[in-house]
C-alpha cells in the first residue's frame, strides 16, 4: 500500500514540477525537445527507484536524478562528436604532390584544385584550423591555444571543414 502512495506522490510532484524541470534540463543540454525526453526518463528512473526502496526527500531526488541524466547525455554527445570528428578526419583527402605518370598527376592536380576551391569557401577560422591541423600537424589542443578558442570550437570547425572537403569530392 505504501508503494502506491509513493508513486502517487511522485506523479503529483512530477506534474507540478514538470515545466521547471524541463527548463532546468533545457539550460543544461541546450535543447528543449531533448530536455522533455530527459524529464520523462527522470520520471521513469525515480519511479523505478521508488519501487525498490522508499525515498525520504523525493523533490531533491527528482532534480538530482534529472541532473545526472543531463550530464550523462552531455558526456555521451561529447564522446559521439569526438568519434565523428575522428571518422571525418579519416576521409579527408591529402593534398597530393607530384606523382608518377600523367594520369595520376592530372588527378592529383584536379584534387588540389578542388581542395583549394573548397578551402576558399570556408570561413577564415575553419581554413586556419584545417591548414594548421592537416598541413602543419598541430594537435587540436595546440590549435585552440594558438587561436585562443575553446577545444570544442576547434573540434566543431575542423569537423565542418572536413565535411565540406568530403562533400566536394563526393565521398559517401
Amino acid at each position: 500500500m505504501e508503494m502506491q502512495g509513493d508513486q502517487k506522490k511522485l506523479s503529483a510532484l512530477f506534474i507540478g514540477q514538470r515545466s521547471a524541470l524541463i527548463r532546468m534540463l533545457s539550460r543544461v543540454v541546450g535543447c528543449a525537445s531533448q530536455a522533455e525526453d530527459l524529464a520523462q526518463e527522470t520520471y521513469l528512473k525515480v519511479a523505478k527507484a521508488l519501487y525498490s526502496r522508499p525515498i525520504e526527500h523525493l523533490h531533491p531526488f527528482l532534480y538530482q536524478t534529472a541532473q545526472y541524466l543531463a550530464f550523462d547525455h552531455l558526456r555521451s554527445m561529447r564522446s559521439k562528436r569526438r568519434f565523428e570528428c575522428q571518422l571525418a578526419q579519416s576521409v579527408v583527402v591529402e593534398v597530393p604532390t607530384s606523382a608518377p605518370g600523367p594520369e595520376c598527376q592530372a588527378q592529383g592536380q584536379q584534387q588540389l584544385q578542388q581542395f583549394q576551391q573548397v578551402l576558399g569557401t570556408l570561413p577564415t577560422r575553419q581554413q586556419q584550423i584545417l591548414v594548421l591541423h592537416k598541413l602543419h600537424g598541430l594537435s587540436q589542443g595546440d590549435i585552440a591555444q594558438r587561436l585562443q578558442v575553446s577545444l570544442s570550437t576547434v573540434e566543431k570547425d575542423l569537423r565542418n571543414a572536413l565535411n565540406a572537403c568530403a562533400k566536394a569530392i563526393d565521398l559517401p
